[in-house]
């Protein structure tokens, strides 16, 4: 990836610039598990490890800057107007209604230190049945499923 995220928030941009850096580093490993040739696999490796620095120096600056204060980004929401019965919960939607598997991202302390993760196994659904209207006609009949956009020219033309 060639480019940076400039959001104007720094925690944002730098987490996004971090996985970034991680699929870079992805596509590279794979490019070098792919090849036989010394050249490439030379090139590939420098990326892998240009990559490597990158995730690290962009951890290490959203740390140095914001460190776990930054997040949940934004973080200016009052955090009271949440659902807080759900800001740290983790949601288990297994099917047969067993508790979600536990580990960090479900136990302990939360990530910001404000609060306790949990884990809750979902049996029913949090909300009402939605009442949806019928799709719209010109989209019903659509019979080239590989052009959308031939689909909705009709409605497009109305505009």
């Amino acid at each position: 990836m060639s480019h940076s995220y400039a959001s104007g928030k720094i925690a944002a941009d730098m987490t996004s610039n971090v996985t970034a850096a991680s699929t870079g580093r992805i596509l590279a490993v794979r490019l070098h598990n792919m090849t036989n040739d010394p050249g490439m696999k030379d090139m590939l490796s420098f990326l892998i490890a240009r990559d490597t620095m990158h995730q690290n120096q962009l951890l290490a600056a959203l740390e140095d800057l914001c460190g776990a204060q930054a997040f949940p980004i934004p973080n200016s929401f009052p955090q009271e107007q949440e659902k807080e019965e759900f800001s740290y919960a983790f949601l288990g939607f297994q099917a047969d209604g067993s508790a979600p598997v536990a580990g960090r991202w479900s136990q302990g302390r939360s990530m910001d230190g404000k609060g306790e993760f949990n884990s809750t196994a979902m049996t029913s659904a949090l909300g009402q049945k939605p009442a949806l209207g019928a799709a719209r006609e010109e989209l019903a009949r659509r019979t080239n499923r590989c052009d959308p956009l031939q689909a909705i020219m009709p409605w497009l033309a109305q505009l």
